[in-house]
């Protein structure tokens, strides 16, 4: 979530908002309080539609078919305004995050996700048919992964099955990746449409990828038409489930109920009082974040957000973000990685060292291990799980790539920073070629790269490639993205490693005004980033400026993280040093 900016409502109805969840065609969507604390997910229209008394009217019939929609795989809708200026629709708040996230930062789902996913996403459609709804835009952004299973949100483009266009002639609603061949062509859609987006989606889940591909929307719609979808990584049964419902006649596609009949022999519901997620962990840790932004105050800071500067020893060091954040126990953690060997070598024995189940299981392991602070064990494990998915499953797929990506990541927190930068730089090639410049999973292997070469010594490099990379995720993510401004701080702090702290305090002074901006004044990064301006302006010789902004920060962080906190005390370590050269 990101706070409200300038401009935003505070208030909806009785809904108090808190901050920002996304934004999309049809409007943009807070996260909203109702006066017994109830969090919803507020959907407020875009001015421009909302002038528009076509768009009024059949955002009011959808409002109407939305209500009527009461699945336990939707998000029900709890109040409305269709007539208000602008409409606005409120659902129940879904804490986790959309497939197309999970998959961008997690990898493809393993199997045994895919067919819970499946499950959910059937069972939802079924609701929505039954109501002689049609989804219409099914895809990635639009399924959310909660703690329990998934959810369909956003019925915004949904409309009636019967013959009543809502809207002009021709004119096609939908993802290109994810539309029927029939409603890529304008021809009359029926619910066998949502079946074939439903397929696409399942293949994005499994395999990391589009299976039509990326590129001009024109172009992706042809392959969807006349092109067969890549499914490269899919294995019986699950890959003749997807084929089916990507078969380009909608008449050869099975209905909703012949998928559950298919489904249910592959994967049985958890009893009633367990707790067992159908997640892999890294996407549970997603979900946990969301759960906690949800349940507690905005201008609280979670657990999950505490930068730790516990590694600074010397007093005129600058403040840098850890690379990996911890929120469990390292006993947790430790007693976790043992019994996911136990799994593993049980899974191997029952269903085959090589089946995708045994490799997630292995997976999970290093990465408990990782958690641990067992980062040369972890990496070790990861290299070997990443040697039998690349004979598994390819050399090019994105679990493998993903598998790559840890064993180097795991390899620099081991210390083995000039190793890690080394093949982190061929698995930036790989996933180049394999994934596209633009993919974030590319973004992130070129800044763990740039990461490991300034640990390495090597900082002017480092300060180059992030500032490539930085500009790179300013044009695909945004400006304000926070993955951005983390690149532009490891920027900042890479120049000041390399002993140019002037350029490094310009940096970290812009930094710290965009960050008060997006994050809020009193964000930990935001203070962590006027810290940095401060102790370069002093390596730069400006002692005395460098003291004046110091004793600002060493005022706002015991304000803000508290007189006793490890950053307000290094702060006035700082302080007291530049005073002391001035």
């Amino acid at each position: 979530m990101e706070p409200l900016v300038d401009g935003d409502p505070v208030r909806v109805s009785d809904f108090v908002l808190r901050g920002r969840l996304g934004a999309g065609g049809m409007g943009e969507v807070f996260l909203g309080r109702s006066p017994g604390g109830r969090a919803v997910a507020v959907k407020v229209v875009h001015p421009h539609l909302a002038r528009q008394p076509e768009f009024r009217r059949r955002f009011r019939r959808e409002v109407a078919a939305a209500r009527a929609v009461s699945g336990a795989f939707t998000a029900p809708v709890v109040a409305a305004g269709p007539e208000d200026d602008p409409p606005w629709i409120a659902t129940v708040y879904v804490p986790g995050p959309s497939l197309a996230e999970a998959v961008a930062k997690a990898g493809g789902l393993p199997e045994s996700s895919v067919w819970p996913l499946a499950a959910g996403l059937v069972e939802a459609l079924q609701a929505i048919h039954d109501e002689g709804l049609l989804h219409r835009d099914l895809k990635p952004s639009n399924v959310l992964l909660a703690a329990d299973g998934p959810r369909v949100i956003d019925f915004g483009i949904a409309r009636a099955m019967d013959a009543t266009a809502l809207t002009g002639t021709g004119i096609a609603i939908g993802t290109p990746g994810f539309m029927s061949p029939e409603q890529a062509e304008g021809a009359p859609v029926g619910s066998a449409s949502d079946v074939f987006a439903l397929g696409a989606v399942l293949a994005f889940a499994a395999t990391g990828h589009e299976p039509f591909g990326q590129g001009p929307p024109l172009a992706v719609l042809h392959r969807v038409v006349t092109g067969e979808p890549r499914l490269d990584g899919l294995t019986d049964p699950l890959r003749a489930l997807v084929a089916a419902c990507l078969e380009k006649n909608s008449g050869d596609r099975p209905s909703t109920a012949q998928l559950l009949e298919r489904i249910t022999p592959h994967w049985g519901p958890p009893d009633d009082v367990s707790d067992t997620r159908p997640w892999p962990r890294a996407v549970t840790a997603l979900i946990d974040t969301r759960v906690t932004t949800s349940t507690a105050p905005y201008t609280e800071l979670s657990s999950t957000q505490v930068i730790s500067t516990t590694a600074v020893s010397q007093r005129n060091a600058p403040l840098h973000h850890q690379q990996e954040q911890r929120t469990s126990g390292i006993t947790g953690s430790r007693e976790a990685a043992r019994l996911f060997a136990e799994l593993a070598a049980d899974r191997a024995r029952v269903l085959g060292a090589d089946h995708l189940d045994t490799l997630t299981a292995r997976e999970d392991q290093a990465w408990e291990l990782g958690h641990a602070g067992e980062h040369t064990e972890a990496a070790r494990l990861f290299a070997a799980v990443a040697a039998d998915r690349a004979r598994v499953q390819g050399a090019d797929h994105p679990r493998t790539l993903a598998d790559r990506h840890n064993h180097a990541w795991k390899l620099g927190h081991a210390g083995e920073h000039a190793e890690a930068a080394r093949l982190m730089s061929e698995v930036v090639t790989d996933k180049t070629r394999v994934l596209g410049a633009d993919h974030p999973d590319t973004l992130t292997a070129r800044s763990v790269h740039a990461w490991n070469l300034g640990h390495a010594g090597e900082h002017t490099e480092a300060a180059r490639l992030f500032a490539a990379v930085a500009a790179d995720r300013a044009r695909v993510q945004g400006a304000d993205h926070l993955d951005t401004l983390t690149d532009r701080e490891d920027q900042a702090w890479a120049l000041g490693q390399a002993g140019e702290c002037a350029e490094a305090a310009r940096l970290f002074a812009e930094l710290a005004v965009d960050r008060a901006r997006v994050q809020g004044a009193d964000h930990p990064h935001t203070l962590t980033d006027r810290h940095n301006h401060a102790w370069a302006l002093g390596h730069a010789g400006e002692h005395a400026e460098a003291a004046r902004l110091m004793s600002e920060v060493v005022t706002d962080k015991t304000r803000a993280l508290g007189a006793d906190h490890p950053d307000t005390l290094t702060a006035r370590s700082v302080h007291a040093w530049n005073l002391g050269k001035s």
